[in-house]
């Protein structure tokens, strides 16, 4: 029994092929024909496929015969004619590889096919009858073709409909289109183009489009494809966009039916009807699908490039691998390769901001912590250079911080001074087995090319705490001594000491006050001028880690207070909350340490991810990346107190290439502000006059379906990110989400910054007072911006849209063993 019977016209393609010495366009012959392309596509792939079509009683008629034969077509109901030559289409290629034809078919050996040409029995006992239009163009193929597509709906045998428009074969453009919706009427599977859909329902939206097909002709399966960026399919309640394969085209002949025989082929391999299908198995179907399409553009010709299972294969591999990339940040710092989670030992030192983080090199999955090492002159650009700190006999290296010893207080420099690093040891008590944690010295007198272990390690070490962990170390002034801030579980702990080696504990905090929704990790303490008063506060930063029953996640908290040089005093009640951010995607935040006096500035980092689904991001062989670096400042906000604000370094805008600018633009439900980008890093600044009262959303669209929602709500004074639409979010539960912060608008306007990237989206609202960070995963680049309310008027006082650069980070000499 076969799988698959194709009726219609097989042909010959001429394709160019160069130019002779006098300049002559020549033409390559090769054969052709949609029907006949999507019979050998499936031979290739291993299924039993038939052609009904007529040849002309002459060369190309012979070697059609013998191609198709030789591709392991079944060709018993090929025929020859008398009466027409063989069809010839000449095909014309632009500089991307597309296509228009001229045809001579005035008549075509294949508009002769006649009903008592079709083998009935053998239509009512295959899979699928496969058909196009063309074969409909005139008679009696036209009737010949809907006998074979009438027998095949009375036999429950499955309809693959290709509308394949080639509007100069026909005698108008609607007769073109009745024909079509003749087909449509019997399909279970359209394959159409997104041309052919605007052409055929009058709307260029495909989702809108493919919904008006499939409600009018009750079509099980609709796919529209896409060229190059893949396709979308509708079936019963399912949709959506499957992205395509990036290859050098150039030739797309017989793409869109290499497409159609490995959807068929992958759709009968299943079994299953077409309304038991999956999401996943449709996504796994027109992947394979859009690989096959992709690889015949890679080649001249249609019938004779047909892929093969190992070639579709291969390809989606290779696109797995080169997926890794696809969501690696363009100006935020990520990893070379596997896993990185918190920012360590920020410090600046000579010209050179350090960043250690916590790293494992030889997974995408957090496992045994070393501490990987690059370097920047700027805060933007980074060199990876040599992980720095390797596990030994204490215990992986967890977190901490690097200080310039300036005085040589450690006596681990000869006359001169240098970077220690103070960091916890993590490993198993050999006598209970539970979790040890030590903290432990690490110093460079090379400005942090190499590193050496203190002798004496570990220095710092409380048996009956649980979870001690995350030094962080500052030089005191007032006291004349080392600070330490560290955890322990529920609680911080401060030790002074006046070398780095020996410690004093000082006093806690902590118990009872601020969240306690996880446990306690991360600290940092530093002291900032609150505005321009003359005054200072001390900053108390705690991150917390995740909770299952708590849909945040993990998160950083913060605190403002005294520090006497011995402990901390909370200015708030213990039970007020502040967070330093309010998206999902802020964790493990501490600032660099020495950062020059005439800088004046207090910068600070975090790991972009969150505990409840780090190890699951659809990332590849990276995981894990930073935050843009960013200014802390305290103002005071009244009634709200002493209030921490962050906006990004200012060192971020020499990655701006192109601005546009608008101002005074009324957006309403009826007139959106859309702008089409044609890069996908992005800054944008806001200033959103929202005194009607009217919720005002900011779209950041993919080419696909992707969308991710920035928007303000006046009435509950609410500032939100929707990222629930926002592409891949399957991966975990709790990543599809809507979170925000509340926000009051001054004198009815609000101002956002918004800094888009590949893989993360960061907001920052009136002059950074709210901040937040969160992952995205969408299926294709962001290509649109679009302002809209649903209701009512908002208006844009000013809107400033900059492309970005992308930076790229050099690989100074890793050394992964």
């Amino acid at each position: 029994m076969l799988d698959v019977i194709a009726i219609g016209e097989v042909l010959i393609d001429f394709t160019p092929a160069g130019r002779t010495a006098g300049g002559n366009e020549q033409f390559e012959c090769n054969p052709g024909g949609a029907p006949a392309n999507v019979a050998a596509a499936l031979s290739r792939l291993g299924a039993k496929s038939a052609l009904i079509s007529k040849v002309g009683e002459d060369q190309f008629g012979s070697l059609l015969h013998n191609t198709l034969l030789g591709s392991g077509v079944d060709v018993s109901e090929v025929s020859y004619t008398n009466e027409a030559s063989t069809t010839l289409a000449f095909v014309h290629l632009d500089d991307q590889g597309d296509r228009s034809f001229s045809f001579f078919r005035k008549p075509g050996a294949d508009t002769f096919l006649h009903s008592r040409d079709i083998p009935l029995h053998r239509i009512e006992s295959c899979k699928a009858l496969h058909f196009g239009s063309l074969s409909m163009t005139h008679e009696p193929a036209r009737t010949a073709t809907k006998t074979a597509v009438l027998k095949a709906k009375e036999s429950g045998v499955l309809l693959s409909f290709d509308p394949n428009i080639r509007f100069a074969l026909w005698k108008s453009k609607e007769e073109a289109r009745q024909n079509i919706f003749w087909g449509m009427n019997y399909a279970d599977i359209l394959k159409i183009s997104e041309e052919e859909l605007s052409f055929i329902t009058g709307i260029s939206d495909v989702e809108k489009g493919s919904l008006e097909l499939q409600q009018q002709f009750d079509i099980s399966l609709i796919v529209v494809t896409l060229a190059d960026k893949g396709c979308y399919y509708r079936l019963a309640g399912l949709d959506g966009y499957v992205p395509g394969f990036k290859v050098k085209a150039i030739d797309t002949t017989g793409a869109g039916d290499a497409f159609l025989g490995c959807l068929l082929y992958k759709i009968l391999e299943n079994g299953s009807s077409l309304h038991e299908l999956t999401s996943q198995q449709m996504i796994s179907m027109l992947t394979f699908a859009n690989a096959g399409g992709a690889l015949v553009t890679t080649r001249k010709g249609a019938l004779g490039s047909m892929p093969t299972t190992d070639e579709i294969i291969r390809m989606i591999e290779s696109n797995q691998q080169n997926n890794d990339d696809r969501f690696r940040p363009g100006f935020h710092f990520s990893p070379p390769a596997n896993w990185a989670n918190d920012p360590n030992g920020l410090v600046y030192y000579e010209g050179s901001y350090h960043l250690f983080y916590q790293y494992h090199p030889y997974s995408n999955k957090w496992g045994p912590m070393h501490w990987g090492h690059a370097v920047s002159e700027d805060l933007i650009h980074w060199e990876h250079v040599p992980i720095a700190l390797f596990p030994d006999e204490h215990g992986a290296i967890f977190s901490g911080c690097c200080v310039v010893d300036w005085k040589n207080s450690s006596g681990l420099f000869e006359d001169s001074h240098g970077l220690v690093a103070i960091f916890t040891h993590a490993d198993t008590h050999p006598e209970t087995g539970q979790p040890r944690q030590r903290q432990s010295l690490a110093y460079s007198s090379d400005k942090g090319q190499t590193w050496h272990k203190y002798d004496g390690n570990p220095v710092l070490a409380e048996e009956d705490q649980i979870d001690f962990r995350d030094p962080k170390v500052f030089w005191h002034a007032q006291s004349e001594r080392w600070i330490m801030a560290i955890v322990a579980g529920d609680h911080a702990r401060f030790y002074a000491s006046p070398n780095l080696r020996e410690w004093t504990l000082t006093g806690e905090f902590g118990r009872g006050e601020g969240s306690h929704d996880g446990v306690w990790e991360c600290p940092d303490l530093f002291e900032l001028p609150v505005d321009n008063t003359g005054r200072t506060k001390w900053v108390l930063i705690i991150s917390i880690g995740d909770n299952p029953n708590c849909p945040e996640g993990s998160r950083t908290q913060y605190f403002i207070g005294e520090f006497d040089g011995n402990n901390f005093i909370n200015d708030n009640p213990a039970d007020h909350i502040l967070w330093l951010d309010y998206g999902r995607d802020n964790y493990a935040g501490v600032t660099w340490s020495d950062i020059p006096e005439q800088d004046g500035r207090r910068v600070i980092i975090g790991w972009m991810s969150n505990w409840k689904y780090a190890n699951e991001t659809p990332t590849g062989s990276w995981r894990g990346a930073m935050t843009l670096p960013r200014v802390l400042s305290l103002t005071n906000q009244g009634d709200e107190g002493v209030t921490l604000t962050q906006m990004p370094v200012r060192e971020i805008e020499q990655l701006r290439q192109e601005s546009a600018n608008w101002n005074g633009i009324t957006v309403t439900p009826e007139n959106p502000f859309i702008q089409k980008m044609n890069e996908d890093l992005l800054e944008i600044e806001a200033d959103i006059d929202i005194r009607p009262g009217e919720e005002v959303h900011i779209g950041l669209k993919s080419s696909g379906r992707s969308e991710i929602v920035i928007g303000y709500d006046p009435a509950k004074e609410w500032l939100f990110i929707d990222r629930s639409k926002s592409g891949v979010t399957d991966f975990h539960p709790s990543f599809a989400s809507t979170h925000g912060a509340k926000m009051v608008s001054k004198n009815g306007k609000i101002k956002l910054q918004i800094w888009l990237d590949r893989n993360a989206v960061e907001v920052y609202a009136n002059n950074g007072l709210v901040a937040l960070t969160d992952q995205i995963f969408p299926d294709a680049s962001i290509d649109k911006v679009e302002v809209s309310t649903q209701s009512g008027q908002v208006v844009l006082d000013s809107l400033q849209i900059h492309t970005l650069k992308s930076i790229h980070i050099p690989d100074g000499g890793r050394n992964d063993a």
